[in-house]
């Protein structure tokens, strides 16, 4: 089993220091450094738009300034993870545009605006004529399950009988959806946020992890030969021990911790493995650098969760 040595370490944080963007530098402050959470805030606040969502990047495969469910839904997986009570003002504005943003008819959220395809974005993030929501099972799972979550643990901000109806909704979506876990993996992720928020009822949380316990194992790839492209890796499901499908995965995590300590960059980050193929040529590089420096704080908390620091 290896582990990640005080040089690596060293050369990561310089990395996140000086080429990562100031949020990923202030969320690695504020997990490895003991800084203060309003550090974050800070930097997360340049992203909120006045109508309380999230844009601008925040998400580097989708670069309109617009707000989005995807990146208010990441904004505020941010704000949990430093803290942020439901007082908080940036928090409140959040589940406003939320709120007002939720579609009645079909019971979700679009994932992003239709001017994205006015700037530059990745190509799975381009609409055709509806192809967005053919390609996301019309939103059913993403975004849906990750702002549910949030949601409920900001409970007080929202109507209860509303929140319980689409908390339901949600869940018996994800029971049915055929299939659960494909391409890159996002939606289980998304649907474990959801099974881990303590807020949700603990039957409904059950159910979320029984539908997720039966799909990991086929889901998920344990062939190092296909790491190295956008798949379902072993930590996508189990980013920490405390996940409800490590134990299915978890001699897949050790390996899978193993490959990527092999994959760290000379200047201290690591890549994604992804591309956007040729599309604006110009603007992909920057948003590999924005990729760049949350791949590397993800692999540095990943690597602690697991005893590998």
């Amino acid at each position: 089993m290896k582990t990640m040595d005080r040089p690596s370490y060293d050369r990561a944080r310089h990395f996140l220091k000086s080429v990562a963007r100031p949020l990923e530098r202030a969320r690695f402050e504020f997990h490895f450094e003991a800084a203060p959470p309003e550090l974050v805030v800070a930097a997360l606040a340049r992203y909120q738009n006045p109508d309380g969502g999230f844009g601008h990047a925040l998400e580097p495969d989708v670069r309109t300034p617009s707000s989005s469910a995807l990146a208010t839904g990441i904004a505020l997986t941010i704000l949990r993870e430093v803290g942020a009570a439901a007082e908080q003002p940036m928090v409140q504005r959040a589940l406003r545009y939320l709120q007002a943003t939720w579609d009645p008819d079909s019971w979700t959220w679009r994932v992003v605006p239709a001017d994205t395809n006015d700037y530059p974005h990745a190509p799975w993030w381009h609409d055709q004529d509806g192809s967005l929501a053919r390609t996301f099972d019309d939103f059913l799972v993403i975004p849906r399950a990750q702002l549910v979550a949030h949601l409920n643990a900001y409970h007080e901000l929202v109507a209860g009988d509303w929140l319980a109806a689409v908390t339901e909704a949600t869940v018996r979506d994800v029971e049915e959806i055929e299939p659960l876990g494909t391409g890159g993996g996002d939606d289980l992720r998304y649907v474990l946020q959801l099974a881990a928020e303590r807020r949700v009822p603990v039957r409904q949380r059950d159910r979320l992890v029984r539908r997720l316990r039966a799909v990991v194992p086929a889901a998920v790839s344990l062939e190092p030969a296909d790491w190295e492209s956008y798949t379902i890796t072993p930590l996508k499901v189990a980013p920490t021990p405390a996940s409800p499908v490590a134990d299915l995965v978890g001699d897949g995590v050790e390996a899978y911790l193993d490959f990527e300590l092999t994959q760290q960059r000379d200047d201290g980050g690591w890549e994604p493995v992804w591309s956007w193929a040729g599309h604006y040529p110009d603007v992909w590089p920057q948003a590999a650098v924005e990729w760049r420096g949350e791949l590397t704080l993800e692999m540095l908390l990943a690597l602690r969760a697991w005893g590998r620091l």
